[in-house]
This record gives C-alpha cells, structure tokens and sequence, in this order.
C-alpha cells in the first residue's frame, strides 16, 4: 500500500505541475498566435489592407446585413475610424464598431450597418420586394423613381443610351446646394431626385441608382475635385470603364434645361485635370468609345467646330452647341464667322481644357 501510495502522490504532483504549464501554452499561444488562429478559421471575414477591408464591408452592406465581425490587418484605428470615407455609401454606411480583440498588430472588429433608403428602393424595384413600414422617405424615393424611370427609359435603348437619359434627367432636373429644413438629404439620392437639391454626393447616389435598377454596373467614385473631397460615378459599357461626373456637368450659375456633357464617359487622362483618386483602389478608365463627344461627331478641328456650329445654329438659333477641338489657340480660333449665320445677334463662349484638347461651348442669343 506504501508504494502505491506514493505512485499516487507522485502522479497528483504530476497533475499540479501540469496544469500550471498548461495555462501557460494557452495563454502564450492565444497571444503569439491568436489573431493568425481565429483569421485560419474565418478566412472569408479575413481583410489584409484597407481595400480588403472595404470591399468585404461593401459586400455585407449590399447584402442588407446590419452587422458584420471581421479579423483585421495592416489597418490602422484611425483608417477604421474613418472607414465612412472609403466605402461606397449608396447602400448605407458603418453605424458603429467595436474593437473585439486586439493581439500583435492584429485586431478582431465588429462593424454595425445603417442600410440605406437606395438598398429598400433598388430591392423592390428590381425584386418586388417590401419596403418596410418605418422607411417613409425610402417609399416616396421609390415612387420617385419609378416615375422617373417610366418617362425616360425606353425598351429598345442601349445601355449608352439609358445612361445619356439618366444623366440628362438628373443634371436638368436638381440643382446644386442644400434644402434649408432637411440638409442631410443633400448627400443622398432622395434629395437629388425628390427634393431636387444636392452635393456631389447626392448626384453620385441618384445616378448610381438609376443605373442599378435599369442594370447597368457602375460604382460611385471618392476623391477629389479642385482638392476639395467630391464624388463621382464610373460605368462600365461593353467591359469598359468611363468618368461620369453629372454634378460638373451641372453648370454654375444654373442654367435651366441645359446640360453640359463635359465629363460624360470620359477617361483618365481628362479626369486627371481636375480630379484627384486614388489610382490603386479602380480599373483605369482608357477608352473613348462611349464618350459624348465621340458618339456625337463633335470632335475636330477648327474647319469642324465651325462646320458643327453653323448647323447647329442653323435648327435652333438660340441653342447650345457643345464641340471638342482638338487644335484649338486663341488665335487660331476666329469666333467672327458666328455673327454671319442668320438669326445670330449674339453669343456666350465658354473653354476648359479637356485632356490634351479643349471643350468650347458656344450659347446661340443666350445672356448670362
């Protein structure tokens, strides 16, 4: 009994010794290894870099979820703080977060959603789905858009054609700037398409959704205009990618029905004059082949812009006539031949540069 005795001691010493070692390995494992361990085991809520990070909460966010719990790394606390500022917003917006868990340079975060009035409208427009009974502005924003879509939208057009229509209804229809009582709608779709007043933001949301519920992919671009932060949209036809901006294309002072088609489908390069992104984050938007100017013949040179301007003058004597002239100089381009086409008592001239060109745009009888 005496040896059994001790080979019982023995084995309990064993045990006490043990367990204390133990702990030890859990708790230096879940601290060297912790974050590695829970991002092995949810590889699909795992995000590397900021553009990970976002896309993931784009997905959940077009997905309707109200929450989503992700393993974060290489992002910084402040990017997270500011993580409203990289997301495409047109679906909702983060809400809130939680840092969870926070080992070696790792950080487990919860991310609570705030789905947007566009999420409801797009759902029920495309899927019939319901708009639930607590979103008012969600069901008179889909109203909206149904009429909208109804009165511009024909069946046989093309892709180009619906976004031309989207993009002109938007642009002739809201002005720039704030309604007094109600200037969170501003940034939103609601305000450009039902209260008819919006910010660059509020144009990118109502052309991103139009552009969803008649099917055509685009996305809402951040970044800068004149180095003030601006949005804008890009679409995609025919596997390319083109610059929308229809709040630029909105003139200032208003200029009533007149759109200006300057930054509609345009590349890169004419972007870069006065914009700013971040190259990284999209696919380089290089072809021309749906850009407005292109489409309509009013590329040239000076024998062209003229060419262009007298027949335009001539069916509509107070008209707008946009052209792009790829030669133009001060000198070279005489204006005195418009005063010579009948009807024609005076003009305003507008010219941007527009890439390696310049657009001019001539108003026909037409006073600031």
């Amino acid at each position: 009994m005496a040896l059994r005795s001790s080979n019982l001691s023995d084995e309990k010493g064993k045990i006490y010794y043990a367990v204390p070692v133990l702990i030890i390995v859990v708790v230096f494992v879940a601290y060297f290894f912790g974050w590695e361990i829970g991002a092995y085991m949810n590889k699909d809520s795992t995000a590397y870099n900021l553009v990970e990070l976002t896309n993931m909460i784009n997905d959940q966010i077009d997905s309707g979820k109200s929450s989503g719990t992700f393993y974060v790394k290489g992002v910084t606390e402040e990017e997270i703080n500011q993580i409203n500022d990289y997301i495409c917003s047109l679906n909702g917006v983060v809400e809130r977060y939680a840092v969870t868990d926070k080992i070696r340079g790792g950080m487990k975060v919860k991310f609570v959603y705030d789905i947007s009035d566009n999420y409801y409208v797009y759902r029920k427009y495309v899927y019939g789905e319901g708009i639930p009974s607590d979103r008012p502005a969600a069901k008179k924003l889909y109203d909206e858009v149904v009429l909208i879509l109804k009165t511009i939208i024909a069946p046989n057009m093309t892709d180009y054609e619906k976004e031309l229509a989207i993009h002109d209804y938007i642009v002739a229809n809201c002005q720039y700037g704030f309604v007094e009582h109600s200037k969170e709608y501003a940034f939103c779709a609601y305000g450009a398409l039902v209260q008819k007043t919006a910010v660059c933001n509020g144009y990118a949301e109502a052309m991103a959704l139009l552009l969803n519920c008649v099917g055509i992919e685009n996305d809402i671009m951040t970044g800068w205009g004149n180095d003030v932060l601006h949005a804008w949209n890009r679409v995609k036809l025919d596997g390319n990618w083109y610059h929308v901006d229809a709040t630029w294309d909105d003139p200032l002072p208003d200029k009533g029905s007149f759109v200006s088609h300057m930054y509609f489908n345009v590349t890169d390069d004419v972007m870069d004059n006065e914009h700013e992104w971040e190259d990284g984050d999209y696919e380089p938007c290089e072809s021309d082949d749906y850009n407005y100017f292109e489409v309509n013949n009013s590329v040239g040179d000076y024998v062209s812009f003229k060419n262009k301007v007298t027949f335009e003058a001539s069916r509509n004597s107070n008209g707008i006539v946009e052209v792009v002239a790829t030669d133009y100089s001060e000198d070279a381009y005489d204006m005195g031949f418009i005063f010579e086409i009948p009807g024609i008592e005076s003009y305003q001239l507008g010219i941007l540069e527009y890439g390696d060109d310049h657009v001019i745009t001539i108003y026909l009888n037409q006073k600031e």
